[in-house]
C-alpha cells in the first residue's frame, strides 16, 4: 500500500504540468498529462488540482482544463469522485510473455521455404539503373527537409486525393513497422489499448506490446475487420488506436471492401479520441483498390504506404500521411536519432516510381502473384481469395498438409503464430507466394508432389 506522503500535492502537480506543456490549448495539457503518467512522475492515486486551481496556475480558461479532464477520463487516465475530487487512475503497462515474431535463424535444413513472407526477388525491379540516372539534387545535407521534394509530387499521384489536402502532411520513414513504432510513441492519446485484426502479422503484436500497450484482437473476414467485433471492443473503453491493414492483409490476404470501410468509419466516428492507422504494406503490388477511411474521418487517419513489397525490402522506405502536428512531432523526434531516411534512397525510389518500364514490372508482379494465388488455391482445393504475396490456407485438411510439408522439409508458417489469443483451431498456415532460392512454379511442383503423397482419406487427393 502506498503511503499518503508518497503522493504529490496539487500544487506540485500544477507545477509539473505547467513545466511540461509544449503547446497551447486542450491538446497541450492532455499531452503533458499523458507524458507525466508515462514517465511515472504522475502516479496512480495522485489527487489532481481542481479545474479552477489549475486554470489559474496555467493562465488558461477553465473550459480548456475541463475539456482536457473529460478527454483523459474517456481514456481511463483519471477518475472523478465527486466532492473528493479527481485522481490519477492506474496506468498498467502490458508486457508480452514471449516474443511471437522470430527470424528464421534455426539450423534446421529445409529444401524449400514458403514461410518467409518476403516478395519474390525475381519480381522486384533493380534499383541500379535508377541510381545511375540520379542528379546531384539527391545529395543531401543536414539542413535539407526530411523528404526529397520531387518524391512528394510523385506520391501525390499514387494516393487518394483526400490524403494530399491541407489537413494532411507527409514524411518518409524506414518502412511500415518503423512508421507504426514512431506513431504509437507520439500519438495524441496514451493508447492504453490498441485494436488489431486477428489473425495478424506477429511483429505487430510484439510492437504494440513493446510500448506497454494492451492488444485488443478483433476477428477479420474476407471484407476486413468485422464491424460487430470492433464495436464491442470500442464499447469497453480505454482504446487509443485502431491498427488496420486496408488491403492484402497479412496473413489472410483480405482487403477492406468499400461497404465495410464505410461501416467501420461510421463506428469510429463515434469515438473521436481514437486514432486510426492504415498499414498499406503491400501497396502497389496489391492489385486491390484502396478504400481509406480518411474520406470520412479526415486527418484522424494515419495512412502508411510501404514500398518494400513492390520495389524492394532493402529500400527500407514508407510514406506516412497524417495531420501536420503529428508529422512535425515525428520529424522532430527523429532529429535525435536517424534524422531522416536516406535522400539517396528516396531519390532512387522516386526515379523508380516514375520510370514507365518499372511501372510495367510492378503491374507484371501483381499479375504474377495473382496467378500464383490461383495455382496454390487449386492445389489445396480452396477458393482463390485475397491478394498480395501470401495465401492463408484454411481447409479441413490443412493440418494434415502442414504435417506432410514439414515431413518433406518444406517450410510454411503455422497459423498459431498469427494469433494474439489461443486459436480455437490450429490447422491453418500461411503460404508465401515466393521461394527465395527456387523459381516459384518449379518449387510449387515439389509441393504438389508432397501433397500427392498424403493419405487417400485426404480431400486433396
Amino acid at each position: 500500500m502506498i503511503e499518503r506522503s508518497n503522493f504529490h500535492t496539487t500544487e506540485e502537480i500544477c507545477q509539473m504540468l505547467g513545466a511540461s506543456i509544449s503547446r497551447n490549448g486542450m491538446r497541450g495539457l492532455t499531452e503533458a498529462f499523458i507524458q507525466l503518467t508515462r514517465d511515472g512522475r504522475l502516479r496512480s492515486g495522485d489527487r489532481l488540482p481542481s479545474i479552477r486551481q489549475l486554470a489559474d496556475h496555467l493562465g488558461v480558461s477553465p473550459t480548456t482544463v475541463a475539456a482536457s479532464w473529460s478527454h483523459l477520463a474517456q481514456l481511463g487516465l483519471l477518475s472523478s469522485h465527486g466532492r473528493r475530487g479527481s485522481f490519477v487512475t492506474e496506468t498498467t503497462r502490458f508486457t508480452p510473455a514471449a516474443a511471437r515474431w522470430h527470424f528464421y535463424e534455426d539450423s534446421q535444413s529445409y529444401a524449400l521455404d514458403f514461410a518467409s513472407g518476403v516478395p519474390d526477388p525475381r519480381l522486384l525491379p533493380s534499383p541500379v539503373a535508377s541510381l545511375v540516372h540520379l542528379g546531384s539534387s539527391a545529395i543531401s545535407s543536414y539542413l535539407d527537409p526530411p523528404v526529397y521534394p520531387p518524391l512528394v509530387e510523385t506520391l501525390a499521384q499514387l494516393v487518394p486525393s483526400r490524403l494530399t489536402e491541407s489537413d494532411f502532411d507527409l514524411t518518409i520513414v524506414d518502412g511500415a513497422l518503423d512508421a507504426i513504432d514512431r506513431v504509437l510513441a507520439i500519438g495524441p492519446s496514451c493508447h492504453r489499448a490498441v485494436i488489431l485484426e486477428e489473425p495478424n502479422f506477429p511483429a505487430l503484436y510484439d510492437l504494440v506490446e513493446s510500448h506497454g500497450l494492451e492488444i485488443r484482437p478483433v476477428a477479420i473476414d474476407d471484407q476486413g475487420i468485422t464491424a460487430a467485433g470492433l464495436r464491442a471492443e470500442l464499447a469497453k473503453g480505454g482504446v487509443g488506436a485502431v491498427l488496420l491493414q486496408p488491403r492484402s492483409q497479412n496473413p489472410t490476404g483480405s482487403s477492406l471492401s468499400k461497404q465495410r470501410a464505410a461501416e467501420i468509419a461510421e463506428i469510429l466516428g463515434q469515438y473521436p479520441e481514437v486514432m486510426v492507422l492504415e498499414d498499406d504494406h503491400s501497396g502497389l503490388v496489391s492489385g486491390e483498390p484502396l478504400w481509406t477511411m480518411a474520406e470520412v474521418l479526415g486527418s484522424r487517419i494515419v495512412y502508411i504506404l510501404s514500398f518494400s513489397k513492390s520495389h524492394g525490402p532493402d529500400l527500407r522506405l514508407a510514406a506516412v500521411f497524417a495531420n501536420p502536428d503529428l508529422i512535425t512531432d515525428l520529424n522532430r523526434r527523429r532529429t535525435l536519432g536517424p534524422s531522416w531516411s536516406s535522400k539517396l534512397l528516396q531519390a532512387t525510389l522516386n526515379q523508380m516510381l516514375t520510370d514507365p518500364q518499372i511501372q510495367d514490372l510492378t503491374l507484371a508482379a501483381q499479375f504474377a502473384y495473382s496467378e500464383r494465388r490461383a495455382a496454390v488455391a487449386d492445389l489445396f482445393q480452396m477458393k482463390a481469395t485475397g491478394s498480395g504475396i501470401n495465401v492463408w490456407v484454411d481447409t479441413a485438411d490443412s493440418l494434415h498438409a502442414l504435417l506432410q510439408l514439414t515431413h518433406e522439409h518444406i517450410r510454411v508458417a503455422p497459423g498459431t503464430n498469427f494469433y494474439a489469443t489461443t486459436p480455437t483451431t490450429a490447422h491453418q498456415f500461411r503460404f508465401t507466394l515466393s521461394e527465395p532460392t527456387t523459381e516459384f512454379n518449379l518449387a510449387l511442383k515439389t509441393v504438389a508432389s508432397a501433397i500427392a503423397q498424403m493419405p487417400r482419406t485426404s480431400s486433396y487427393r
